[in-house]
């Protein structure tokens, strides 16, 4: 216990001394991070947009087809209106589609390439080529995951929020929370492992790592999320203050400590994987 304990506080002293030794591979990232959650965002926000409005018209389509008539009347409604919502459910899906597409491809891009400068931080021998490679690789796995609990949560909002039928939203939340956790955990350690693995043995790797040395990495985690909270804390007093301030300092704070945080958790995974 005592050797895994120094282990955890070496990697969080180490990881701040090679930031020292090597600013500038500390501040490229942080443009990337803000890069990266500009370009979601828009991505995000239009095909968000988009993908509602389909759903809005298809949801008045289909309450015009059963307003006020008889079951043999809805039926030839619903025949009569079939084209048109066919189309709009095909609309939905491909502009889904083309957005989860979107969204593994620009992670992987940008967040590949700063877990792949983390790594050179720590004076880590790692080839840019094959590194973006195992990476998308792995998170093809982690991306359909998330997609499917993505999936079960947007519909429970949907049937609450906009359908108005009773429904179970308030477990699939929690659930969906717990789960994302779950995947986020063993997620970040195969972004560790395949700079030494290819993609089916990471896979493999990272969940019997993440098992057999659970009891170090998860007070790592739990450290690097009370640092976060405590960001949140301090932006939720600003905001009081002012919007632009708790912006500014946000954005100051936030982002160094993603950075940090990346090169943490690859130190203390390197260590105990050693």
């Amino acid at each position: 216990m005592k050797f895994r304990s120094q282990i955890l506080i070496t990697g969080f002293i180490d990881s701040f001394n090679s930031i020292r030794r090597k600013p500038i591979y500390f501040i490229v990232p942080l443009f990337i991070d803000l890069f990266f959650l500009f370009i979601f965002s828009i991505v995000y926000h239009f095909f968000f947009r988009n993908i509602m409005d389909k759903i809005i018209s298809l949801l008045m389509l289909t309450g015009k087809s059963l307003q006020g008539i008889t079951q043999n009347e809805m039926s030839l409604n619903i025949l009569a209106n079939q084209q048109q919502m066919n189309s709009l459910i095909m609309g939905i899906g491909f502009w889904i589609l083309v957005l989860a597409v979107l969204i593994y491809l620009l992670y992987c891009i940008f967040q590949g390439t700063s877990w792949f400068i983390a790594h050179k931080i720590l004076k880590e021998k790692t080839n840019f080529k094959d590194y973006i490679k195992r990476f998308f690789a792995v998170n093809i796995l982690w991306h359909i995951a998330f997609v499917i609990i993505a999936y079960f949560y947007v519909r429970a909002l949907i049937f609450t929020n906009v359908l108005k039928i009773s429904s179970n939203f308030g477990t699939v939340r929690i659930f969906s929370l717990i789960i994302l956790i779950i995947l986020s955990y063993f997620a970040f350690i195969s972004y560790v492992l395949i700079k030494k693995h290819k993609f089916i043995e990471s896979i493999k790797k990272s969940f019997s790592f993440g098992i057999k040395e659970f009891s170090t990495i998860v007070p790592m985690y739990v450290l690097l999320i009370l640092g976060f909270a405590l960001i949140d804390v301090l932006l939720r007093l600003l905001f009081m203050i002012s919007t632009t301030l708790m912006i500014v300092v946000g954005i100051v704070l936030i982002f160094p400590i993603i950075v940090y945080a990346r090169i943490v958790i690859i130190s203390v995974i390197e260590n105990l994987a050693k």
